[in-house]
């Protein structure tokens, strides 16, 4: 393993052992299950668990899961549902069993632990009867939830992985200008997602993800369909997301734009929404929380006439403002008028305005920001207006 990896991975072990310690726990259980929950057990030691789909069934139990036995004294013990997993992880003990909870119950017992106090990590994502299970294992323990101990640890990112998110905001740039050139009337949506996705794995992100959402269908902030056979047509509003993973780390921004030339209204839309963003950028320091930035765009739509158009706080069809990104796509804090999270340097969130329902098309424009001692950094440079 990489020596600036391995010292990466002893850190933020012991930062969570610590942690774990002030709360008076023994232990800690670390879950992950794929294969999108598994941004805690990357963080810690650089497992994926793979191949979910029956959690409990018969000598089965815990299948697609991966358990970090995590005590504050003693070395860590990594559990996996499948005998996949990868080559260079930073805990060594890495163990296999069809029945986590049993098997759990062994390793426990063997680390005097089995009247402890042990903290969960993951209840969001452990099924609730693997949970019995576990109590029933190991009835004289006590267990607490503890999920906030790894994912407040994971919020403020290291100077290692703001180098790695740094990078992947640059792929992203790289390819935003090319599609910029490319985007054109009699294009289908699902040529432009194709185009985003190649360019972005010719530059070695894995899990290349795009949407192109033009005319009509950019009405929705999201759709279950991405990109469809629909033509591109001129006047078309356009919002297209741009996605994947560098070494791990997200990449997600988001451009608008409107194919040929826009109409006033649609001009007024675009501008406002880079309005949005600029004035929520530029609010951002240390200190501040989360949900002050969502009143800034939201007072903003209104103040504009569009009362139902940006965030469901805003009695609009949009999720929220933006989120924090990292190992994980969608981490907290959430950029949303009830979130009040104070934001911290190390932090990196990706700010999404939106405006929908308008009748003349809808349209997001998203920039990955850090949060720095002194306020912020944008790091995405590439220009955010593309229309005429």
């Amino acid at each position: 393993m990489n020596e600036l990896l391995r010292k990466e991975y002893e850190a933020r072990m012991e930062k969570v052992r610590t942690e774990a310690s002030k709360r008076g726990f023994h232990a800690l259980l670390i879950w992950g299950l794929a294969p999108r929950r598994t941004g805690d057990l990357m963080y810690l030691t650089g497992h994926q668990p793979l191949l979910p789909g029956h959690p409990r069934r018969y000598g089965f139990r815990g299948r697609g899961y991966s358990v970090i036995i995590l005590p504050v004294d003693q070395e860590p013990v990594l559990l996996c549902s499948t005998p996949f997993y990868e080559d260079d992880l930073y805990i060594k003990d890495i163990r296999y069993a069809n029945d986590l909870p049993d098997e759990i119950g062994k390793i426990i017992r063997s680390m005097d632990l089995e009247k402890g106090d042990i903290g969960i990590v993951g209840m969001d994502v452990l099924a609730a009867a693997l949970y019995m299970d576990l109590q029933k294992e190991l009835y004289q323990a006590k267990f607490y939830p503890a999920d906030d101990i790894v994912m407040n640890l994971r919020a403020a990112k290291s100077v290692y992985e703001i180098k790695k998110l740094k990078a992947g905001a640059s792929i992203g740039d790289e390819v935003s200008e090319l599609l910029h050139g490319y985007l054109k009337p009699g294009l289908t949506e699902l040529q432009v997602y194709k185009f985003i996705t190649e360019e972005l794995t010719k530059r070695g992100v894995t899990g290349a993800f795009a949407t192109c959402q033009s005319g009509i269908r950019s009405e929705k902030p999201y759709d279950l369909q991405p990109a469809t056979d629909k033509i591109i047509e001129d006047g078309d509003m356009i919002h297209m997301e741009i996605n994947g993973k560098l070494d791990g780390y997200m990449i997600d921004i988001c451009r608008s734009t409107v194919a040929g030339k826009a109409s006033e209204r649609q001009k007024e839309i675009l501008e406002l929404v880079l309005t949005m963003l600029e004035k929520s950028i530029e609010a951002m320091k240390p200190g501040i929380t989360a949900g002050s930035l969502e009143e800034i765009t939201g007072k903003l739509a209104l103040e504009h006439g569009f009362t139902g158009n940006h965030t469901m706080t805003y009695n609009g069809p949009g999720t929220y403002l933006g989120h924090a990104i990292g190992l994980g796509v969608d981490e907290p804090p959430v950029i949303a008028k009830c979130d009040k999270t104070i934001l911290v340097p190390g932090m990196v969130i990706t700010m999404e305005p939106g405006l929908y329902l308008t009748g003349d098309g809808g349209c997001r424009i998203e920039d990955e920001v850090l949060v720095t001692e002194n306020g912020y950094e944008v790091l995405n440079k590439y220009t955010r207006r593309w229309w005429n």
